[in-house]
């Protein structure tokens, strides 16, 4: 089974109600009023990215402090960048699997670094 059926599965199985992209196969999710994006990466199984898009807005007057603060960020947090994308920040866990990922382990675990790297990134912004 593809990793992305494997994360579809779960997201299901625990009640979520994910949707799937038609055209890319991505995976969108809500969890604890956060976007959770989870990218198919079919032609790299062993890949796992989840992504919290949008959690920041950059702007011409905060961008080099939100740079400084997101390079703080990735400095302290395992497994997780944080970028700007289209002047806004977004937050990248990324891993690679093996053969036989249980995703059931995965998940729970990259939504909670994406939590704590958001909270960090919070805090580095003040």
């Amino acid at each position: 089974m593809k990793t992305s059926e494997l994360v579809l599965d779960f997201l299901r199985k625990q009640g979520f109600t994910p949707e799937v992209n038609p055209e890319n196969g991505n995976i969108v999710f809500k969890y604890q009023m956060g976007t959770f994006l989870f990218v198919n990466n079919d032609e790299d199984d062993e890949f796992f990215q989840l992504i919290m898009p949008a959690i920041y807005d950059v702007t011409d007057e905060n961008r080099d402090i939100v740079l400084d603060a997101a390079n703080k960020t990735n400095m302290k947090m395992k497994v997780c960048k944080t970028c700007i994308l289209d002047d806004e920040v977004w937050l990248f866990f990324e891993i690679l699997l093996d053969s036989t990922p249980d995703v059931s382990n995965i998940i729970p675990r990259a939504l909670g670094i994406l939590q704590g790297t958001r909270q960090e990134f919070y805090q580095n912004i003040e």
